[in-house]
């Protein structure tokens, strides 16, 4: 992961997490192919504020 610096409070302590729900994780499947193995979501993040840097698909 790329050193980042949040824009809302500065701060350098950027975190990665993965995007889930209450019954399990999260997953983007292709637009026009609903079979085709789909890619979890991931997210940058500040770790003082929770600001969102980032979101994007692990295996794209």
């Amino acid at each position: 992961m790329e050193n980042h610096i949040c824009p809302k409070c500065n701060s350098a302590d950027i975190k990665k997490g993965l995007m889930g729900a209450t019954v399990g994780q999260v997953y983007l499947y292709p637009e026009n192919n609903l079979r085709k193995k789909p890619s979890s979501i991931s997210a940058e993040y500040c770790k003082d504020c929770g600001y969102i840097l980032s979101f994007y698909v692990d295996t794209p």
